[in-house]
Order: C-alpha cells, then structure tokens, then sequence
C-alpha cells in the first residue's frame, strides 16, 4: 500500500473526526488507540506509524484482524502496533504521554490509562535500576 506514516496518520485523524475509526475501535474491543512515536513529530522522515491499542476484556482481541482493518483505512503497511496490555511500563508511558490520542471508549479512559501508565514507570523505576546495577556488578 502507499502511503507514508504521515499520510496514515492524516487519515486516521479524518476517520476519528467522521467516526470510522471509532466504528472500526468498538468492532475490535478497543477501549484506547494513540499514535506516537516520530510520526507526530514535524522533524525527520518517520519509518513507520506507531499505534498503540489498548483492549477491552474480551476472550480473544484478534490484532491481525485489527492491524488489517488498520491497514486498509490508512492505505498503508507501514503501521507498527502496540499493544499496550502486554507492554512494559516505560513503553506503556511513551505511548500514552506526548502522543495523539484518536480514540477512547467512553469519557476519562484515556485519562486513566494515562495515570496509570505514569503511575507504574515512577513504581517500578527502582526494579529498572536494581537490574541496571545487578548487570554492572
């Protein structure tokens, strides 16, 4: 497919406004997608696009199903997806703060999202450094 991350990224931001990407979040099990990463950023030519998702609890979110619906609706391959239930709390953070929040599920669920993602990198930091030290020793 052809178009670049930030072409991607203009439709995705289109499909939020006109309620595409909310229809294609809610048949999916969505409760949070942002983009981030070098493609919201105006400086450099970015890669790829880096979309982060966060499910529902549901049985089975199908992510290929998702990434290929994605896929289709911004015209490009080049899209890397986070799930953000199974990331680390530094990624979960990078994804969720200074990004572009395009779809929530419901009022505050980003906003939670978000303080739970800072919340548990500031937690864990000291895990982070314990290993860091350990690795030196």
């Amino acid at each position: 497919m052809g178009a670049d991350p930030r072409q991607a990224l203009a439709v995705l931001r289109v499909a939020a406004d006109d309620g595409r990407l909310d229809a294609l979040c809610e048949r999916h099990g969505v409760r949070v997608l942002t983009v981030f990463g070098s493609a919201i950023r105006p400086d450099g030519e970015p890669h790829d696009l880096d979309v982060a998702v966060l499910f529902a609890p549901t049985p089975a979110a199908d992510l290929l199903a998702l990434l290929d619906d994605l896929a289709r609706l911004t015209g490009s391959d080049d899209l890397d997806v986070m799930v953000l239930d199974h990331a680390g709390p530094v990624a979960r953070e990078r994804a969720l703060v200074g990004c572009v929040a395009l779809y929530e599920s419901g009022p505050g669920v980003y906003a939670r999202a978000q303080i739970a993602a800072v919340g548990e990198r500031m937690d864990t930091a000291w895990l982070r450094d314990f290993d860091l030290e350990t690795m030196r020793a």
